[in-house]
């Protein structure tokens, strides 16, 4: 079997790093390669590049990850591999700590030093990225990125295509609604409206999210 992952930026290698570990601990991928829609075929740093369309022929030998930070376009990537019937595995750095009573569904990268508790849902195509603690009994929606050391409190319920930056603490028992944005260091003390951006300490909402997007 062979690992592709979908998107070759800054956040692809670091991924790559991420299942570099995880085969060296627990071999299971022949290969270890990326898929991009944009860059040409090739070989670069020494990791074969594919189009999308090059693995379609052979895609019973593929099981993939999404590896970009945007959480709408890591819907997008993810409905664009189960449509074609390609599978979608997990990706877990050997550093990581899980409590056996949490649930990670198929998709989810889960980068090195992160901290799973009991209790916790993890939809598809998550990224949680380093250092994140995930407290008890919290909720992720799909298609959702936590960044490096972002900590929510137990029972939070976090919604879909949901970007929480780096540095971010949520109080417990809060609710973060679909496609919100919370800012880089924010400090969250009440719920999150859907569709908005909130940032500071106390997080205030600054903005809508219309164009669902976080990186302009």
């Amino acid at each position: 079997m062979i690992l592709g992952i979908y998107g070759f930026g800054g956040l692809g290698r670091e991924i790559y790093d991420v299942a570099v570990r995880r085969n060296t601990v627990s071999p299971q991928w022949s290969d270890i390669i990326f898929i991009d829609d944009f860059k040409e075929m090739s070989d670069t740093f020494g990791i074969r590049i594919e189009r999308f369309e090059s693995i379609i022929k052979s895609k019973r030998e593929y099981e993939c990850v999404v590896a970009v930070g945007e959480p709408s376009s890591r819907q997008k990537l993810f409905d664009k591999l189960i449509e074609a019937d390609i599978k979608v595995t997990t990706l877990i750095d050997p550093t990581v700590i899980i409590s056996p009573g949490a649930l990670i569904r198929s998709g989810t990268v889960i980068c090195e030093y992160a901290t799973i508790h009991t209790g916790v849902s993890l939809g598809n195509n998550i990224l949680v990225q380093p250092f994140c603690v995930i407290g008890h009994d919290i909720k992720v929606g799909n298609h959702s990125v936590l960044s490096t050391y972002c900590v929510p409190g137990g029972c939070t319920v976090i919604g879909e295509r949901v970007f929480i930056g780096l540095h971010c603490a949520i109080k417990e028992s809060l609710t973060i609604g679909d496609d919100a944005i919370v800012g880089m260091g924010s400090v969250v003390y009440q719920n999150v409206p859907a569709g908005t951006t909130v940032s500071g300490n106390p997080a205030r909402v600054t903005k809508g999210n219309e164009e669902r997007k976080v990186f302009k």
